[in-house]
């Protein structure tokens, strides 16, 4: 709900600026790129934060500590009167978005069976568009500092439902509690399963990497080798528009002029997300992580270079363009609470197919995203690095794919008014073209292995 909600503020800001006490708050193009970007930076220290946490106090105990700089981050946005209140908000929901990155895919990694780990970890990435969906659905009945305000009772709710999750047994093995890993062991895998079998694993696999090195122990060779590789998918990840498309998905329906209102257009994209995280679940166990991230580069590419053309087309040719959608960009703003069934009903004798193509590639491009690049780069770094680095190992790839987030989304605006739009579709495409090779000759696959 904290990353999708810029596309509520987005949506509402346009008709009414008013904050919660009735003053005015306005709001740059470079603002509104701030607003959304921010997070990043803020995600960097929650990144680092939740190395540190990890490691000293568990994994339980983190993911309670994750919610606590998202409370007062969106408490203080609820509250806002200047845009800097705003920004400042987001920093701190930024914090909370890092450290719940690191901490939520770690411990799914530890506590699942190796049979199901990809299904456990794309239910949690599911849950996120979940939070997606309800943000921008009730954010069509809340204004947008109402929504900041679920968003911290939420995070409220989540401190009280953490108490009842086992600690991680691989964090307990790490560190010498062997009796208190078999018991959660036991509860996890069921009777039947050989649990001393699992924990001498756990134990060996961490021989290698004494645990008083802590973060040095990155510095291997073999370490620095998966750093630098998900250094490489993390780059595909946001320079082919994931995250562009995840959290200016309605500036992104509003640039494109479609004539609806874009509150219903950006549900329909972020249904299509979920319904693409629904599928990867079923799949990723069977499927694999390499193929299926290759599979969804090859769907994104192709969207985007069928987008691109088809503005450039529609910018180069007027005529192509109908001067009666005029009218019905006129009915979807003028008449309030107007719904997607009015709209679809006035235009039925207007619309022609090609005011639909930009929506269908869009939603063609977040299928493609949601069913491998978006969501998989959280499940591999904890599947690369064994427990006693595996915190801090995904720490600082985070840390890496956080810097390239925040510059990709802070020249959100930028690159749409020096390549155009049609430019900016063509980027992400080639990005995705690149990354196919890249992931087919680089990336070997996690899916099936025990992670130590």
């Amino acid at each position: 709900m904290i990353q999708l909600w810029p596309n509520v503020l987005a949506s509402h800001i346009v008709r009414d600026n008013s904050t919660i006490f009735g003053s005015e708050i306005q709001f740059e193009p470079w603002q509104m790129d701030l607003v959304v970007s921010v997070t990043q930076i803020g995600s960097l220290v929650g990144f680092l934060s939740a190395g540190f946490f990890l490691s000293l106090v568990g994994r339980k105990w983190s993911l309670i500590i994750t919610a606590i700089p998202g409370i007062f981050g969106s408490a203080l946005i609820t509250l806002s009167f200047n845009t800097y209140m705003v920004i400042a908000g987001r920093f701190l929901d930024g914090m909370t978005v890092g450290m719940a990155n690191v901490a939520v895919f770690v411990y799914a990694s530890e506590v699942s069976d190796v049979r199901v780990r990809g299904t456990l970890g794309m239910a949690s990435h599911l849950l996120v568009q979940i939070g997606g969906i309800t943000n921008i659905s009730l954010g069509i009945l809340l204004n947008w500092y109402y929504m900041s305000l679920i968003c911290a009772c939420f995070l409220l709710a989540h401190c009280l439902t953490v108490f009842t999750l086992h600690e991680s047994p691989s964090f307990l093995a790490v560190k010498g509690h062997d009796e208190g890993a078999l018991k959660v062991l036991r509860k996890l895998r069921g009777s039947h399963v050989d649990v001393h079998e699992e924990l001498t694993y756990l134990q060996q696999q961490n021989q290698a990497t004494d645990d008083t090195q802590g973060g040095r122990g990155l510095l291997q060779k073999q370490h620095l080798q998966k750093i630098g590789l998900m250094s490489g998918i993390l780059f595909i990840h946001n320079f082919c528009g994931t995250q562009v498309l995840r959290m200016n998905a309605t500036r992104q329906l509003q640039e494109l002029g479609l004539p609806m209102d874009e509150k219903f257009t950006t549900i329909l994209v972020i249904v299509v997300l979920f319904f693409g995280n629904f599928f990867m679940t079923l799949i990723l166990d069977s499927f694999g992580r390499r193929r299926c991230i290759i599979t969804s580069l090859m769907v994104v590419a192709a969207s985007y270079i069928s987008l691109g053309t088809f503005i450039y087309l529609q910018d180069t040719n007027p005529s192509l363009t109908d001067p009666r959608k005029d009218e019905l960009l006129k009915f979807a703003y003028s008449v309030e609470n107007a719904t997607l069934t009015d709209v679809v009903a006035e235009g039925s004798a207007i619309m022609s197919i090609s005011d639909w193509l930009p929506l269908v590639f869009l939603m063609f491009a977040a299928f493609g995203h949601s069913t491998g690049i978006g969501p998989l780069v959280w499940l591999l770094p904890p599947e690369m690095f064994p427990t006693n680095l595996r915190s801090q190992g995904t720490s600082v790839c985070m840390v890496i794919g956080s810097l390239q987030m925040f510059t990709i989304l802070q020249l959100f605006s930028l690159m749409q008014d020096t390549l155009t739009q049609a430019g900016m579709y063509w980027l992400f495409a080639g990005v995705a073209v690149a990354g196919i090779f890249f992931i087919y000759f680089l990336l070997k696959e996690t899916g099936g292995t025990r992670v130590g």
